[in-house]
């Protein structure tokens, strides 16, 4: 594409953008590799709407390695706290309930004889 053409195209993407047609924009973006609308529409995703995975494409397009960074921090610190769960009182517990297994008579009646054997 001829830097005449590119230039037409990130103006037309520019008014796009500004008009809140962002995946219209973004995907005009990405064809003529601008750098700034990119990074424009990631933090629209990450600041504006709260979707730090879909920001995360539009950055790493952009070269924007801070902000991959960044993502990628929050993602390792919200694993961790999701795994530390059950260790603190802070964070609430996940439980998941299940309805009443359904077991054959026959199956109860062994297994209870198994048990009374064992003691």
């Amino acid at each position: 594409m001829d830097e005449k053409t590119r230039v037409e195209l990130i103006r037309h993407a520019n008014e796009l953008f500004n008009k809140g047609e962002i995946e219209k924009a973004a995907a005009i973006y990405e064809k003529t590799a601008y750098r700034d609308g990119l990074t424009r529409v990631g933090d629209y995703y990450f600041f504006d709407k709260k979707q730090p995975l879909y920001a995360l494409k539009y950055y790493r397009l952009s070269g924007r390695s801070d902000m991959v960074q960044n993502i990628y921090e929050r993602m390792v610190y919200a694993l961790s706290l999701w795994l530390k769960a059950g260790d603190s009182t802070e964070i609430p517990k996940f439980e998941v309930k299940l309805p009443p297994l359904k077991v054959s008579p026959k199956l109860k009646m062994v297994a209870e004889e198994i048990l009374r054997k064992q003691g």
